[in-house]
């Protein structure tokens, strides 16, 4: 039957109805629409949400990857194109989190299955880790030929696979049975077996393993601490979603509240999940709760390929309870999760900066709401956002520890204002009196100090003081920091580099270049001049090229192999030193976050987390920070 076309072409034929899978597909391409495609009657077993696939799209019908991210059995009536093939064999992506990644679709206007890609491990979807192996089992219906008139090895085969109710792999049955290969293939010719192969993790893959030794805490929880613990107890004893903002000064015990948290959880037998920046910024803490947890698992970006892909499987199956993650961990495909934390909760290295663009906190909170758990934020100075929400939102609430544990006291800080250093001494001035003469106390008591100077180089600035000339990168015109060791000029935005020129390169100058401004080289070096005797170390990118670097400087400092650790801001978080008692921030301003409206923010969060590197024993701490802009709003 034709019906007249309302577009004014004669007529339309009506479609025939059909009936059959259909899915929905997310195609990776620049593209925020999904599509509709039929499932081939010999793909139906074998699709599965989560999976990819390949699709034809477009007029000439080009093959495309794309995600699944529904089916559906029903009728259409419209002309629809089948998928092409398959290219993931299962899915690694559960229904839930293919609506987490919808909702941070919309959220942060990206394509659901760029989304979706960034949400799963390379090295999982390329099933990194596993090796095919091969197995054995009775055919269903079984050949018209005489059991008895098969040879003794065939007769062997038949009666172990018979005895077994699983299938076997093909090594061991040929250890049982003491034939060789040849016996199995003449045995599936002639219908009697089948031989399919499976993917398993090998026994070689090795991932680091964590401690076993479960230790108690030195000291119990003071009245704070259980308070904050039996507030986010209620949560979790209800199993409802709601949000905790654990606000505590530096020192106060947070640590604690987490692992009591995350043990009442265990205890139910769900899993539990701890969010940290950066896991080489974070040593301590995760030795701590590996050591005070039962099954630890670690996920960060030092593992390689293999053993990620196998720890993504390890949390899926269920088998890793208690995770400790950086960014990616996220999204790890928890069967039974019962508590989300979020340690230093305003790190801005929680800010994926590919798309999606996606904060961890956010993303955390909304799998929070779905699963319906609880969510914990700790921090000292948390964000604004996180501080807003705290106040007026019923779904947020904030505790705080305002004391250190054991009533320890907070440091004394002093704000030096070098402009009156400098009038006061009549010469430009790099390290203030108070600094050196705290310092110098400090030592002499055999005590550790903490240098924060967030700038790493030996001068920022390279100039002629003739023609005033300033030494700029050649692609960004950006200022090039001299470095002292490499003897080069280094760009921190492009990485262009170039041998550091004595002489102003200006036409009819020639004057001899000057450096100015300090970088972490330039205060190692005056430190190394003023105490000679003392025990000097830098930790700053130029030095930190790893991991196991990182570890090292802690453990040395924490081994009291070094009396003065100069760095940037990877000394200024999550460390606990008991023979720290003086901290010198030696340059606190906006200059190096010009153009960030969080300026203000990120330095209040800066010094006050570096501060509370001092006095965390029985030592009282004392911090010195130098500003030539002591009125600006951070550090009031």
């Amino acid at each position: 039957m034709r019906k007249p076309d309302p577009t004014g072409r004669l007529w339309i034929e009506e479609g025939q109805p059909k009936h059959g899978l259909v899915a929905e597909v997310a195609p990776l391409a620049p593209i925020a629409n999904t599509y509709t495609f039929t499932i081939p009657e010999d793909m139906e077993s074998r699709i599965a949400i989560g999976q990819r696939v390949e699709i034809p799209l477009g007029r000439r019908g080009r093959l495309v990857k794309g995600f699944v991210v529904s089916l559906d059995r029903r009728e259409w009536d419209s002309t629809l194109r089948s998928v092409h093939s398959l290219v993931d064999s299962t899915s690694y992506l559960t229904p839930e989190l293919i609506e987490l990644g919808r909702w941070i679709s919309d959220h942060y206007c990206c394509p659901l299955a760029t989304t979706l890609k960034a949400m799963t491990p390379e090295a999982t979807r390329r099933e990194r880790g596993l090796k095919a192996v091969q197995y054995v089992r009775l055919r269903e219906s079984q050949p018209d030929t005489d059991f008895e008139s098969l040879s003794r090895k065939r007769k062997n085969v038949l009666t172990i696979l018979r005895e077994s109710k699983v299938p076997v792999s093909i090594n061991d049955a040929l250890s049982k049975a003491g034939c060789t290969r040849a016996v199995f293939r003449a045995l599936q010719e002639t219908e009697w077996i089948e031989i399919f192969e499976r993917k398993e993790a090998p026994r070689a893959v090795i991932v680091p393993a964590p401690a076993t030794n479960v230790v108690a805490p030195p000291y119990s929880l003071n009245d704070e601490q259980l308070a904050a613990l039996a507030t986010i107890e209620k949560q979790i004893d209800r199993q409802c979603f709601g949000v905790t903002l654990l606000f505590g000064v530096s020192g106060s015990g947070k640590t604690e509240v987490y692992i009591h948290a995350m043990r009442r959880v265990l205890e139910t037998g769900r899993q539990v999940l701890l969010l940290v920046p950066e896991i080489m910024l974070t040593t301590q803490l995760v030795q701590r709760l590996m050591s005070r947890l039962p099954d630890v698992t670690v996920q960060h970006s030092a593992l390689t390929e293999t053993q990620r892909a196998v720890i993504w499987r390890k949390i899926a199956a269920g088998e890793a309870r208690s995770v400790i993650g950086t960014r990616s961990a996220v999204f790890a495909p928890f069967p039974n999760l019962g508590l989300i934390c979020i340690d230093e909760e305003q790190e801005s290295s929680y800010k994926n900066l590919r798309a999606p663009r996606y904060h961890v906190r956010d993303v955390a909170l909304g799998r929070a709401k779905q699963l319906g758990i609880p969510l914990v934020l700790g921090s000292a100075t948390p964000s604004l956002e996180t501080w807003f929400q705290s106040q007026g939102d019923p779904e947020h609430q904030r505790v705080e520890l305002s004391h250190r544990v054991r009533d320890l006291p907070l440091p004394d800080i002093r704000i030096v204002d070098m402009r009156d250093e400098c009038l006061e001494q009549r010469k430009p001035v790099d390290l203030s009196r108070l600094l050196l003469q705290w310092l110098e106390e400090t030592l002499a008591r055999g005590e550790q100090a903490i240098l924060l100077m967030n700038r790493r180089g030996f001068a920022l600035n390279v100039f002629c003081p003739s023609c005033k000339m300033r030494l700029t990168c050649p692609n960004c015109s950006a200022g090039l920091v001299a470095h002292s060791i490499s003897g080069l000029c280094v760009c921190h935005y492009c990485r262009t580099s170039m041998t550091t020129p004595t002489h102003c390169s200006a036409l009819g100058c020639g004057a001899e270049l000057l450096h100015v401004g300090l970088g972490t080289q330039r205060v190692e070096a005056l430190l190394k001049e003023r105490f000679p005797q003392a025990k000097i170390r830098r930790a700053d990118s130029d030095v930190v090229k790893h991991r196991r670097d990182y570890e090292t400087i802690v453990e040395q400092f924490t081994g009291r192999e070094i009396d003065v650790l100069v760095g940037t801001q990877m000394i200024a978080k999550g460390l606990d030193f008991p023979f720290v008692s003086f901290v010198g921030v030696v340059s606190a301003d906006l200059a190096g976050m010009a153009g960030d409206f969080r300026a203000n923010e990120k330095l209040f969060q800066l010094i006050t987390q570096v501060a509370g590197r001092a006095g965390r024993a029985d030592r009282p701490g004392r911090v010195v920070v130098q500003t030539f802009s002591p009125d600006i709003a951070a550090l009031r």
